[in-house]
């Protein structure tokens, strides 16, 4: 599988170090093949100087417009002038203008001393942003797993997915067919507002059940956003799984990493130096959490398909990771999957669902169920329930929350009883901040919503889809 890579560039910090000025646009413009043409015809034909001096002063007042604004050409001296100007912030004697007044060479200079010295955090304050085709989801998702990022990414949710391969393309179809299907019968077409006449709701819902059954390596595209220094640290994170994979689902990657990395070194944006000296690897696997814990922080472990995760990531304050203990290598020998609840009572469909999913068990597809760590801050928690508590979030990861609110819930009611005050007005406090948050859909318990869906099984959050 190839994957297609295109740069562009974010400059911030209002220095102008990166981008072209006045002498070098006009330098540029006066080089260019329609003036170097236009001053031949002009001396062919004679034409008058002052017509020669109009164009001239045409080519000041642009360079003069533009100077400082657009950026050279993308490489990675430019983001070791960046690193060097803020390396040198930390000790500068005045202020920003005459730090900026300083000579490139001494610019570069500081920089030197900074990658050398281990102190990589002046190489974050420039960022690129890459856009990527025809990578595999699950890459993506390992991308996303890192937090220092930004992304927007193809939804599976709401689009139709190709490049898929044959047998779980045959899947896929069918089972868009016979989701839509169950979903007009418990909630015909323009029985409430949720669910339009034309069908369009059930058919979305539809994909977004159907898209269990294809591979998590399925292709996809998206923007990705990240600093200079994170963009290394990743490379060489993915030269060490490409060396020697931590495991199978790696181990499937190892081209598009190959295909990453490569990328950035032919675009010069690849240090040696610059590897994260921490010890760190990827985060996407990591092993188990030894004990829960619902406090002021929370520590838990929940079943979740790769499709829930892959939602999930979204809260970048919120830390998850698959139990590497628990992940299955022999992706042939996969047997728990998600079972969407349109289906679950219906033993005979919920049986097809399952023999189809399982025969496509040796591609991963997005339906396994995983073993999933994740912790973070109380107030982190409650902001991703205001996000997955609503209809129209994805089924799956609304249950899940719900789940989990309760659990939690009860959890600080239990340490409340262990407690003097004030904490234990405050753990109580805090259990019935989420008690509110169980009895319904986040428009139940003070969230303002903009766009009310009108779906009476959704607010109830007991709806099958």
């Amino acid at each position: 599988m190839e994957i297609s890579i295109k740069l562009h560039t974010t400059f911030g910090g209002g220095s102008e170090k990166g981008c072209l000025s006045k002498e070098e646009i006009k330098t540029e413009l006066k080089v260019s093949k329609e003036y170097l043409e236009f001053v031949e015809f002009m001396q062919n034909e004679k034409i008058s100087e002052q017509v020669s001096y109009q164009i001239d002063k045409f080519i000041d007042s642009v360079a003069n417009e533009y100077a400082g604004k657009i950026p050279r050409k993308y490489d990675y001296e430019f983001n070791r002038i960046v690193a060097g100007l803020m390396g040198s912030t930390c000790y500068m004697p005045d202020n920003f203008e005459k730090l900026n007044a300083k000579p490139i060479e001494n610019i570069l200079k500081i920089a030197t001393q900074v990658e050398n010295s281990g102190h990589h955090s002046t190489f974050g304050h420039s960022f690129l942003t890459l856009e990527i085709s025809g990578l595999p989801k699950a890459l993506a998702m390992v991308l996303n797993n890192e937090h220092d990022y930004n992304t927007s990414e193809k939804s599976a949710r709401y689009t139709v997915m190709k490049d898929i391969e044959p047998k779980q393309n045959e899947l896929y179809n069918k089972w868009i067919e016979i989701f839509q299907r169950e979903i007009m019968k418990k909630y015909p077409n323009g029985s409430n507002k949720f669910f339009d006449p034309d069908g369009k709701k059930a058919r979305k819902l539809a994909q977004e059940n159907a898209r269990y059954l294809i591979s998590v390596f399925t292709p996809t595209n998206m923007e990705y956003t990240v600093n200079f220094r994170q963009l290394n640290y990743i490379c060489h994170w993915f030269e060490k799984e490409i060396e020697k994979p931590s495991n199978n689902f790696y181990a499937e990657l190892i081209p598009s990493m190959k295909e990453f990395v490569a990328f950035c070194k032919q675009m010069n944006l690849y240090s040696e130096k610059l590897e994260d000296g921490k010890n760190r690897t990827l985060s996407l696997f990591d092993k188990p959490i030894l004990k829960k814990n619902y406090s002021s922080t929370f520590q838990g472990i929940y079943k979740m398909s790769f499709a829930c995760l892959a939602q999930n990531q979204r809260h970048r304050t919120i830390d998850l990771s698959i139990n590497e203990l628990s992940f299955v290598n022999d992706f042939s020998k996969i047997k728990d999957f998600y079972i969407p609840p349109i289906i679950a009572d219906n033993e005979k469909l919920k049986a097809e669902y399952l023999k189809d999913i399982s025969s496509v068990a040796y591609a991963l597809p997005q339906g396994t169920l995983l073993e999933v760590n994740e912790s973070g801050k109380f107030d982190d928690f409650v902001l991703e329930l205001d996000e997955r508590l609503c209809a129209c979030a994805q089924k799956e990861i609304r249950d899940l929350a719900l789940n989990q609110t309760k659990e939690y819930r009860d959890a600080l009611k239990k340490e409340a009883d262990q407690l003097k005050s004030p904490n234990k007005e405050i753990a109580l406090d805090m259990a019935d901040k989420l008690d509110k948050k169980s009895k319904g859909s986040r428009c139940t318990s003070g969230y303002k919503c903009k766009a009310p869906c009108g779906f009476p099984d959704g607010v109830t959050l007991e709806s099958e889809v």
